[in-house]
C-alpha cells in the first residue's frame, strides 16, 4: 500500500500524460478537461456527446434496464439527474493523476471527491476512454477504496 501511495505522489507531481505522445496529449487533455467539468458541474447535456452509450451505461443510469432502448439526449439528462448522487456517486472535485494507453483506449486515473447521499470518500477513480472517428468517449467511472489527497 506504501509503494501505491508513493507512486501516486509522483505521478501526481510529474505530468499525468508523460507516458503518451505528442498527438495522444492534444486529443486527450482537453477531452479529459471536458469530461471532468461536466462530472463536477453537472453538465448533462455536455456529458451525452462524450459519453459512450453502452448497455452497461444503461443498466447503471436505468436501474436494470440493460435491454432499454437507446436513449436520446434529453432521457440520458434525466437519467443522470436522477442517479448521480443518489443510487451512484457524484464527483464533486477531480485532479487528473495519470493518463495510461491500455487495450482499446486509454486509462484516465484521477483522485476524486465522491458523494452519494450522506456517504462521502475521496479515493483513485478510473475512467476509460475510446477514440473513434478522432472523437474522445467515456465510460462510467469507477472508484476504488484507497484514499488519496486532493
Amino acid at each position: 500500500m506504501c509503494a501505491v501511495a508513493l507512486a501516486w505522489s509522483a505521478a501526481a507531481a510529474s505530468d499525468p500524460y508523460a507516458s503518451l505522445d505528442s498527438e495522444d496529449v492534444k486529443l486527450l487533455r482537453p477531452a479529459v478537461e471536458r469530461w471532468a467539468h461536466d462530472q463536477i458541474k453537472h453538465d448533462w447535456s455536455d456529458m451525452w456527446n462524450i459519453q459512450e452509450q453502452t448497455p452497461e451505461l444503461k443498466n447503471e443510469l436505468l436501474l436494470g434496464r440493460r435491454d432499454a432502448p437507446d436513449m436520446d439526449q434529453e432521457q440520458y439528462v434525466q437519467a443522470m439527474r436522477e442517479t448521480i448522487g443518489s443510487g451512484y456517486p457524484e464527483i464533486k472535485a477531480f485532479v487528473l493523476r495519470d493518463v495510461q494507453r491500455e487495450a482499446g483506449g486509454y486509462r484516465i486515473a484521477g483522485c476524486s471527491k465522491l458523494q452519494r447521499e450522506e456517504w462521502k470518500q475521496t479515493s483513485i477513480s478510473f475512467v476509460h476512454a475510446t477514440v473513434s472517428n478522432g472523437k474522445v468517449m467515456f465510460g462510467l467511472p469507477h472508484a476504488t477504496a484507497e484514499a488519496c489527497k486532493l
